[in-house]
């Protein structure tokens, strides 16, 4: 297996980008806002998760922006 390499192993995988990262933690927390009894802690959950997916928003409009922008230029 002369000349084999690790490389040629990989898988393609797709890039994960901050938008989906945020979109997931968003995910997470409503997961365990479900998954508690007390309101107190529910409530704060439901909060993060949020603030999570306006980050994701944020993140995917920035990302919108900058790619039309660089679209945009002779």
């Amino acid at each position: 297996m002369s000349g084999y390499t690790a490389a040629k192993t990989r898988r393609a995988v797709p890039e994960q980008t901050l938008a989906k990262v945020y979109e997931e933690r968003a995910e997470d927390c409503t997961r365990a806002a479900e998954g508690t009894d007390d309101p107190v802690f529910r409530r704060l959950l439901l909060m993060l998760a949020a603030q999570w997916k306006l980050a994701a928003h944020a993140e995917a409009k920035s990302k919108d922006t900058s790619a039309t922008s660089t679209q945009s230029t002779p």
